[in-house]
């Protein structure tokens, strides 16, 4: 049996391949690498603190606590951490001089026994206009150890279209494996 194609199917069909280059290049292929320590052991039910090791211009420290706790995390502040003190002062009112130590504590000594640590690059994406992450650094630290569990770097293709929060949510799955 032959088909014949008639010439007004043929319009159309010049189109398909520029729609399937198209949505290829749409969808967005992004990169992803994950180291893993030969004896990972992560608890979920373990109080974890998130770090941004470089400036957050977008906000994503607060993004990725909001979503830590959205699946059930003990997240406990890095901003609350770095305010807490801990204080040995004498005040001797016959001499008037205030003597003591004041110490900072740091998230091994609030008791969080996991770091989630992170650090990005943006750029303005001028279609969507809007910060879109380019690359995406995190590691999974045990504070009991000092051990890096895990490693993870995205690379966003210039065309994804996703949105910042699912390549936050790629890191905390990541975490999870």
């Amino acid at each position: 049996m032959i088909t014949q194609i008639l010439p007004s199917q043929l319009s159309y069909l010049s189109h398909v391949p520029f729609l399937l280059f198209a949505m290829t290049l749409l969808s967005g292929c992004s990169t992803v690498r994950v180291a893993t320590h030969k004896n990972a052991a992560f608890k979920r039910n373990e109080s974890i603190t998130v770090i941004c090791k470089g400036p957050d211009t977008l906000g994503l420290t607060g993004e990725l606590e909001n979503l830590l706790l959205a699946r059930g995390y003990d997240v406990i502040s890095e901003d609350v951490a770095r305010r807490l003190a801990r204080t040995n002062i004498d005040v001797d009112l016959k001499d008037e001089a205030v003597r003591g130590d004041i110490d900072q504590y740091n998230a091994t000594e609030v008791k969080s026994v996991y770091a989630l640590t992170f650090n990005y690059s943006d750029r303005f994406d001028g279609a969507l206009r809007e910060q879109k992450i380019t690359y995406l650094y995190g590691s999974l630290i045990d504070l009991r150890t000092g051990r890096i569990l895990k490693s993870l770097k995205l690379k966003r293709s210039m065309w994804a279209l996703k949105g910042n929060d699912a390549y936050l949510e790629m890191l905390i799955d990541q975490m999870e494996q």
